[in-house]
């Protein structure tokens, strides 16, 4: 009978030890599966994630973007969008001609989430600005007109400008200036000459300006 016992406590030895193998490699697999998750990243595709340019507030429509402005002493081309990439839409064309300071002209179009994710804004980007001498106008006094050449944007029904941008080219880090999917937001564009500043220089007659592409840079996060 002592022997009976004895064997039976250790079968039931046996099986708690088998019991609680059991139990680790369960805990260890179950683990392993939240480390995996918890190391998870988010990568939309093109199809997912598309932050466009507009020439519509209501539908995606890619037509030239017609300039307003002012008075007769400034002028503007159309300026067109390039969607070829699907998280940084862009303005190309950028060419306005100036006579006189303290004038302006501006583009005004939309950009629409089209895609399956909040667009976060990460940056505003222009290129190369370039101020050229027409015919007859001095080249010194344009390059000297041409640093007070700004470009700044609107963003939705505010018409307060953002600070403009003079340089030759720049980037305007964003944030906290989400875009939820399937809306879409007014943006203008200005481009001007002399704000908010005395003793402006004065060319001695009609010059050209042009920026290079103007694109907006989106991200799925705002970090």
């Amino acid at each position: 009978m002592h022997k009976r016992n004895n064997n039976n406590k250790v079968i039931i030895i046996l099986c708690l030890l088998a019991v609680v193998v059991s139990l680790s490699i369960g805990f260890s697999v179950f683990s392993n599966n939240l480390i995996i998750k918890q190391g998870a990243t988010v990568t939309p595709s093109s199809s997912d994630f598309k932050v466009l340019f507009s020439s519509s507030e209501t539908i995606l429509a890619t037509n030239n973007i017609t300039a307003r402005t002012y008075n007769t002493d400034v002028s503007a081309t159309a300026a067109k969008i390039d969607n070829s990439n699907p998280s940084s839409p862009s303005l190309t064309g950028l060419n306005v001609t100036f006579k006189k300071p303290y004038t302006y002209a501006d583009y005004t179009l939309w950009v629409r989430n089209e895609g399956n994710y909040v667009a976060y804004l990460k940056s505003i980007n222009f290129g190369t600005k370039k101020c050229t001498a027409k015919s007859g106008t001095s080249k010194e006094l344009v390059d000297a007109a041409c640093k007070l050449i700004f470009l700044t944007i609107t963003f939705g029904n505010d018409n307060t400008k953002t600070n403009p941008l003079y340089g030759v080219s720049a980037t305007k880090s964003v944030n906290d200036h989400p875009l939820a999917k399937g809306a879409s937001e007014k943006i203008r564009v200005w481009i001007g000459y002399g704000y908010n500043a005395n003793n402006v220089p004065v060319a001695d007659g009609d010059f050209d300006v042009s920026f290079g592409d103007l694109t907006l840079t989106y991200s799925t996060t705002d970090s």
